[in-house]
């Protein structure tokens, strides 16, 4: 499993970043600023149906000629829109992949960060999470101190993940039938059963918070973020499939996922707004995952609610 070594200085144009859009807000545009000049290129794949990405976005693409637009003028997912960047990271001769969300404001050393970490962290790993500031619960997602630049991880989130592209299409791309929520936490854990390092850098590298405000931590298990019924859906639904599937090669991360479930299960029951129609929604989505009903949601009364 070779990993060529790169000049800081060549390996940032051998950065290409894709940010999934999806009704992206008018300040898009003011956050992708920060992250050209640290890429070779940037895809933004847009899921929105219509009419699209924000005009401010439109023209910074044209100001910028190293942005390239895919507009799949529906929802297509995440994981669709992931592997349509890494193509066309493959495409342009691009070895790493930035996968980001839409939301995530990046700091200006960000790719200068994640390829350090890519260097000093023997064995090299296939993905380099990046550590991150939440805004919302005011706290990191890992300490940044310690002897060294990373920590290995079994999973990390996909916003602000540098991914080896050659390794991403070796083991299959994203999954495409997540649709969305967990296509991450598979995707490390498939790249981990093929061999490969997963680790995330000590250094924040960005803004970013997952869900909504009102979450909860829990000790050992992290963060249990407030979401809608749908999302609810997706999140219990996924992490059933992925359970089921990696269980005997990574118990203990099962084991803490399936525990995060009926925690949170019990969680929304009691404390979170309009928690029966999540707790129908997390229920189909348990349904749906043990019966292998993947893709789009097809619950017509779920679809209503997002």
């Amino acid at each position: 499993m070779p990993f060529p070594a790169f000049p800081p200085e060549v390996a940032a144009e051998a950065v290409c970043a894709v940010v999934v859009a999806y009704f992206p807000d008018k300040y898009f545009a003011e956050r992708l600023k920060s992250l050209l000049p640290q890429v070779g290129a940037l895809v933004v794949v847009d899921n929105t149906p219509a009419p699209g990405c924000a005009r401010e976005f439109m023209e910074l693409r044209a100001r910028e000629g190293q942005i390239h637009l895919i507009e799949n003028h529906r929802n297509a997912g995440i994981a669709a829109a992931l592997n349509q960047g890494l193509e066309h990271a493959l495409q342009i001769g691009c070895k790493w992949l930035l996968t980001l969300d839409q939301d995530t404001l990046c700091y200006s050393d960000m790719v200068a960060t994640l390829l350090q970490v890519h260097e000093t962290c023997d064995p090299k790993a296939a993905v380099i999470g990046g550590n991150y500031f939440d805004a919302q619960n005011h706290q990191l997602k890992v300490p940044a101190d310690g002897e060294t630049e990373c920590l290995e991880q079994k999973t990390v989130i996909t916003s602000g993940s540098l991914v080896d592209a050659n390794v991403a299409r070796g083991v299959g791309g994203f999954r495409e039938d997540y649709f969305i929520d967990q296509v991450d936490h598979e995707f490390c854990l498939r790249v981990r059963a093929h061999g490969y390092r997963v680790v995330i850098s000590r250094k924040p590298v960005m803004e970013h918070s997952v869900g909504g405000p009102g979450g909860v931590r829990l000790p050992l298990l992290g963060i249990l973020p407030s979401h809608a019924p749908l999302r609810k859906y997706y999140i219990a639904r996924n992490s059933m499939v992925t359970i089921s599937t990696y269980w005997r090669q990574e118990p203990g991360w099962c084991l803490r996922r399936f525990v995060r479930l009926i925690l949170g299960l019990g969680y929304m029951t009691i404390l979170e707004e309009n928690r029966l129609l999540k707790v129908r929604a997390f229920s189909a989505g348990i349904a749906d995952g043990i019966f292998r009903r993947l893709g789009p949601c097809r619950r017509k009364w779920l679809l209503r609610t997002d």
